[in-house]
């Protein structure tokens, strides 16, 4: 029996050592201290009204008007109480900080997993698990608080531990390892990760493809893919609630296809607009920042906080220099590179020499691939075949991101190399050339940028908008030519320094792992000096890059932290209103990329990556010129009435119920007297014939009296009474995802209801009675409502949710046996 303990405990050496590392990381949560994070703050404005429905009554709302007029609450906050992978997410996080130790723990401990599947040494593997979770990207997306990306990193690891182990070592645990890893990746809800993790697998199954042909073994190949099939099917089905919801909902966001006429030079497709979705590629130059961090300046803050880079600045341009991004790449700004560690594209190199085993080429293809995809725009043949071509590719955005995969692959293929020379130094001495070529290509690349910071003219240390204007004034001549020639080059002279500096940097750090490596094959140096020397220079290398980014004095304090979405004089005023469901507009920012205000109130606007397509259609033709106009009109009006006639020609701002513009949060708000309320009677329908012509209408017509209703619902609207007397509408009830109207009308009316439709669960009911719902003003809710006094009542009920919730029941039971099957199994193997 402890002979038994005693083999589990450099494991729990490394588990510990892992916790240990995590938390020194993150140091000031051990003082009660907090890592502001914008999306996460996002998160939390988001789904506060969620949460507090929750907090007072006990129920789970489905929908939540707290912005963009409303929207699914699965889209922001899911319901995960059915799926067995959650708990399991839960439990794996071994109740450390969520949003920082935890990440870190798991990003270490997944990667240690992969390698040990492969056969690799112990502490080898302990060495390469910190590599991996030190590698700039996962740390960076910390501090922007994309949290359930990191864990969906974190967990790429063991999926792929799982499938190599079906293949390579026992077929049916690793299925079930497979399940499981890959069960709780999905359930952490980053569609794009695993779609990007899809492609890692893709790999591997056809480079095992090629071998069982090879092999002539495809009988044993298509035996273990099959069971990998049933094993993301299985991995799916606890998780089906939350895809099957935004599969459903994608159709009718931003990511599915618009219903308008494209633009000019646009294809017609369902997805992202191209643009949108390649505004955030890597450069080509830039790529070397998996070698180099600083080959483009890292990231985009002020030359000012770079005391070395300063120092070669004329005294008297310090101020303008000062000023300038150290970042020069061409991405509208960036919060700091993709770096994978000198050591690590060192090892890489030798991984793709000198390892033989089956791993090598689809180690070595997913790296060339994730690189090619997250150029973008940058390689348009590629990529913009891609876009238009391979499924789902075009619902996705910020290309960059494809690069998790090379961090992930170079370290794997790095540590398999480093493996086999330490198995087998014979090999590099058998052939040297092979180790000088690696050399050359990661420690000679950094010498020569070191030496030659210019070479070649691919760097030419300033952003294509840089260029352009410096460009512009100097051929203008002149004194002002001459001074913004000094300018660039004192730009250029700073930007320089932060190359170079790194470039040395790595330079020394492969210098020193490469010889350490080079002398034990020798016979010159002993493999545990070799694995203290190789570890500590990774850890120090990859440790101190990614403190540039997040390190302690990224941390506040809890009452600082709070701050962030503390009520305004703004707010505070708004508040006072007794009524329980109006919106507000913000102006004092960018309302369409808000993440404050649905915190406090329900917002016109809001932050969020899938809104609905039809109301970005709106945002676009109006509500952002609306946001733009008052502006000016506060900016420059002489007298009030010209505010208030700014706000009576914004009909689709009062159609959205707008009850309230904030243009500054420390004064009080703006009331819109032109506000339409939550529902009225129209005396007339403006029918048209198709969504181009519905947008167009809303600018040219009284929403007030008059419904805009398209072709196809026409037939719902037949007997409205045309300029009858009014009736009275009135809301009675405010929940998230149920509202009651009360009724009384003279005849029979068509009500406007200033609620979005979306008929993918929202259900409208008269007296009890189901009621057919219509769209009109080409995103509100529409119905009949028959003479007299009624009831109206509205409820969001997706079928998919329920028969969801069903399925992920059953078949996490299902998972739960195999588990415990796969452990009994083990043990009796033991």
């Amino acid at each position: 029996m402890f002979d038994k303990l005693k083999g589990y405990l450099p494991y729990l050496g490394a588990v510990l050592l892992f916790i240990v590392l995590s938390f020194v990381y993150f140091s000031p949560v051990l003082e009660g201290k907090q890592l502001p994070q914008l999306d996460n703050t996002h998160a939390k404005a988001m789904s506060k009204e969620l949460n507090d429905y929750e907090k007072e009554t006990g129920e789970k709302a489905m929908w939540t008007n707290s912005m963009f007029g409303g929207m699914p609450a699965y889209q922001i906050k899911s319901d995960s109480s059915k799926n067995i992978f959650s708990y399991l997410n839960r439990y794996t996080r071994l109740g450390l900080p969520y949003e920082t130790v935890a990440i870190v723990f798991l990003y270490m401990l997944g990667f240690y997993l992969l390698l040990l599947s492969m056969k690799v040494d112990h502490w080898l593997s302990v060495i390469g698990a910190i590599a991996f979770a030190f590698g700039s990207y996962n740390l960076i997306i910390i501090i922007a608080g994309h949290i359930t990306k990191t864990y969906a990193i974190a967990l790429m690891a063991p999926v792929v531990a799982g499938v190599l182990y079906a293949y390579n070592r026992n077929r049916f645990i690793g299925v079930v390892i497979t399940t499981v890893a890959l069960g709780m990746e999905i359930a952490y809800n980053h569609v794009q990760i695993t779609y990007y993790l899809a492609f890692m697998v893709g790999f591997i199954v056809l480079s095992r493809l090629v071998y069982a042909i090879k092999e002539k073994a495809i009988k044993p190949f298509a035996q273990t893919t099959g069971m990998l099939v049933i094993a993301a099917l299985l991995a799916v089905l606890p998780n089906i609630t939350n895809l099957w919801t935004t599969a459903e909902y994608g159709k009718y966001s931003i990511r599915g296809a618009s219903e308008l006429t494209p633009k000019e030079g646009h294809k017609e497709h369902s997805g992202l607009d191209v643009d949108y979705a390649f505004s955030w590629s890597y450069g080509k130059h830039e790529t070397l920042t998996l070698l180099i961090p600083n080959i483009v300046g890292g990231a985009s803050e002020a030359l000012a906080n770079s005391d070395d880079a300063m120092k070669h600045v004329d005294p008297r341009l310090k101020e303008y220099v000062g000023q300038s991004s150290q970042y020069w790449g061409g991405r509208i700004f960036t919060s700091g590179p993709v770096y994978a560690g000198a050591l690590i594209c060192f090892l890489f190199f030798i991984g793709a020499f000198y390892y033989k085993g089956k791993e090598r080429w689809w180690l070595i293809g997913i790296t060339v691939f994730s690189i090619l995809l997250a150029w973008g725009k940058n390689l348009q043949w590629f990529n913009y075949f891609m876009f238009y071509n391979f499924p789902l590719y075009n619902k996705f955005r910020t290309v960059e991101m494809a690069l998790v995969l090379a961090s992930m692959a170079m370290p794997v293929l790095g540590f398999l190399g480093l493996k086999t020379i330490l198995e087998k130094p014979e090999e590099l001495k058998k052939d040297s050339k092979r180790f000088a070529i690696a050399f050359a290509l990661t420690g000679g690349v950094s010498l020569l940028f070191a030496l030659f910071p210019g070479a070649f003219g691919i760097y030419e240390f300033l952003s294509p908008m840089e260029s352009q204007q410096f460009g512009a004034q100097i051929q203008q001549g002149g004194e002002q030519a001459q001074m913004y020639q000094l300018l660039e080059s004192n730009l250029i002279a700073a930007r320089q320094v932060l190359m170079t500096s790194d470039a040395w940097r790595s330079f020394v750090f492969i210098l020193l792992g490469s010889g350490s490596i080079w002398f034990f094959a020798q016979g010159k140096l002993q493999k545990r000096y070799l694995m203290w020397g190789l570890a500590l220079i990774v850890f120090i290398d990859l440790w101190g890059v990614s403190k540039r980014y997040l390190n302690n004095d990224n941390f506040v304090t809890k009452t600082k932290a709070r701050q962030e979405l503390a009520q305004s004089k703004a707010d505070q005023a708004i508040l006072k209103d007794t009524d329980d469901y109006y919106r507000v507009f913000p102006i004092n920012r960018d309302p369409f990329k808000d993440g404050f205000t649905p915190y406090w109130h329900k917002s016109v606007g809001g932050f969020h990556g899938a809104k609905l397509r039809r109301y970005q259609d709106v945002v676009d033709k109006y509500l952002m010129n609306d946001w733009q106009e008052l502006v000016r009109v506060l900016q420059t009006a002489q007298t009030p009435g010209e505010l208030e006639v700014a706000m009576e020609s914004m009909p689709v701002l009062n159609m959205m119920n707008a009850k309230y513009i904030i243009y500054s949060g420390n004064a009080a708000p703006i009331f819109n007297p032109n506000y339409m309320g939550n529902a009225w009677f129209v005396k007339d329908v403006q029918q048209v014939a198709s969504p181009d012509e519905e947008i167009a209408a809303l600018g040219t017509t009284d929403l007030h009296r008059t419904a805009v209703v398209e072709k196809r619902f026409i037939e719902q609207v037949q007997g409205y009474a045309v300029d009858s007397v009014m009736g009275r509408i009135q809301l009675t009830h405010y929940a998230p995802d149920y509202l009651i109207f009360e009724s009384n009308a003279p005849q029979d009316q068509l009500a406007v209801f200033s609620d979005i439709y979306y008929d993918k669960g929202w259900k409208a009911y008269i007296d009890g009675k189901e009621a057919e719902m219509i769209r009109t003003n080409y995103i509100l809710r529409g119905l009949m409502i028959p003479a007299g006094e009624h009831d109206i009542e509205f409820r969001f009920k997706p079928q998919s949710f329920a028969v969801g919730q069903t399925v992920a029941i059953i078949s996490s039971i299902i998972i739960l046996l195999l588990i415990i099957g796969a452990v009994v199994i083990a043990r009796k193997k033991q």
